[in-house]
């Protein structure tokens, strides 16, 4: 179920980047291809408004079509005025005659017939327009008209012409050439799609596993103490006539079993807090000496009572910033887990001082310690080296995660190591000057 539920998130989020990269190779080939178009032809009718200002040119049309029919009625400009070199085998100049008629046939010469299908509308003056004129030796010739006034009387209007069929067999080309390329490129984003769906799924099956996990572990953690407690108050009614006295066990196993219930409650929606950066980490310029020697004094008396030794080995005196309650949490778990895991005439040492610009502080016993391929993993969340011995003191895994977040969120590291001859050290390092 699991592999189906992974290769199916895998399958929806390389199906979504295909998508995405289809879309985007789509747009980009129609933004390119109105771009290139749209560019190709400004060209074109930028030079036939060019041509249509250009008065010696449209003039010395009129005249070779006026002295064809021996009419002077049209003055000449000056020629200094300069003329547009036209391409006269993609551009034509096509004059009209009152009538409607073509006026210069002669000196279209064998062109004329490409126009003879060609016909003047005098609405469409001023206008730039793509026509199609059909032949019977040419079929689909295409041209950008621009039709304007030439202020004579016999030949009142003419039309520029420019061809436009080179130009649409490059356009075509052309959008051959970017369909292959976006089909090209979007099968390389098939390949694309596939690594980046793998990549990004990674650190959310790993994050999910680790919550399934945490899950898992809560829900085993909270169901023992709750079945314990609901055990010795169903005992309480079977005997409803017994005094507190005589159920005194029960009462006390289920009290301490509530108690077991609440510190794992507070460890947990302290550790859930943290995952939300909810907790707010309140740094104070502070003495280690005097904050040592607090904390770790209570404990003195407790390992005494159980012929243990705690002895503050070195106690430097160093201003550090830190949050007095959640330092004071992390010896606190250190120093309990300690007492726990030593035994009569075993030892307990605490070193606090200066390495380099850091504040180190050291834990170290004599107990039973942890096998050296547990090392990395005591600080995950609810693992435990061995299981029965965890229930038989009382611990749920939760203790060493939330010391490593603690050091963490004060910028620090807390790392442990085997103690020689046997036992274990918590080495704990702080930053002596932290920002707040």
């Amino acid at each position: 179920m699991k592999m189906n539920s992974e290769s199916r998130h895998l399958r929806s989020l390389f199906f979504r980047n295909a998508l995405s990269f289809a879309l985007i190779f789509l747009f980009l080939g129609f933004i390119v291809n109105g771009l290139i178009t749209s560019s190709l032809y400004r060209n074109i009718d930028e030079e036939l408004v060019r041509s249509s200002q250009d008065k010696y040119l449209i003039a010395r049309e009129l005249m070779r079509s006026l002295q064809e029919s021996n009419d002077d009625s049209y003055n000449l400009p000056p020629s200094n005025q300069g003329s547009s070199d036209v391409n006269s085998f993609q551009t034509q100049v096509v004059l009209w005659a009152s009538d409607g008629t073509i006026a210069n046939g002669l000196g279209l010469g064998s062109r004329l017939e490409n126009f003879s299908n060609l016909k003047l509308n005098p609405q469409r003056a001023g206008k730039i327009e793509t026509i199609s004129l059909d032949t019977d030796q040419y079929q689909g010739l295409r041209f950008r008209s621009l039709l304007v006034e030439t202020g004579n009387s016999v030949i009142p209007y003419a039309q520029l012409l420019s061809n436009t069929n080179s130009l649409e067999e490059s356009l075509v080309m052309f959008q051959k050439i970017l369909i292959v390329c976006m089909v090209v490129f979007w099968l390389i984003s098939l390949w694309v799609s596939y690594y980046l769906a793998k990549l990004n799924l990674q650190p959310i099956i790993k994050s999910w596993k680790k919550q399934q996990e945490f899950v898992e572990n809560a829900s085993h953690e909270l169901r023992t103490p709750l079945t314990v407690i609901q055990a010795k108050l169903e005992k309480l009614f079977i005997n409803p006539q017994h005094t507190v006295m005589e159920e005194s066990e029960s009462i006390a196993i289920a009290l301490s079993e509530a108690k077991r219930l609440g510190q794992l409650t507070n460890s947990l929606l302290m550790l859930a807090r943290s995952d939300g950066n909810q907790l707010v980490v309140n740094k104070e310029r502070q003495m280690t000496d005097s904050f040592i020697k607090e904390v770790v004094n209570p404990f003195i008396e407790i390992a005494e009572l159980d012929d243990k030794q705690l002895i503050i080995e070195e106690n430097q005196l160093l201003e550090v910033s830190f949050d007095r309650n959640l330092m004071k949490q992390l010896l606190v778990i250190l120093l309990d887990n300690a007492l726990k895991y030593t035994e009569e005439s075993d030892s307990i040492t605490i070193s606090s001082k200066q390495s380099a610009q850091n504040w180190e502080l050291i834990i170290s016993d004599t107990g039973i310690g942890v096998k050296e391929e547990d090392l990395s993993r005591i600080f995950e969340r609810f693992y435990r080296e061995d299981s029965a011995r965890q229930r038989d003191t009382g611990g749920h895994g939760l203790g060493l995660s939330i010391a490593k977040w603690i050091t963490s969120s004060h910028g620090g590291s807390i790392v442990a190591e085997l103690n020689q001859p046997k036992g274990t050290r918590f080495i704990i390092t702080l930053p002596l000057k932290s920002s707040q």
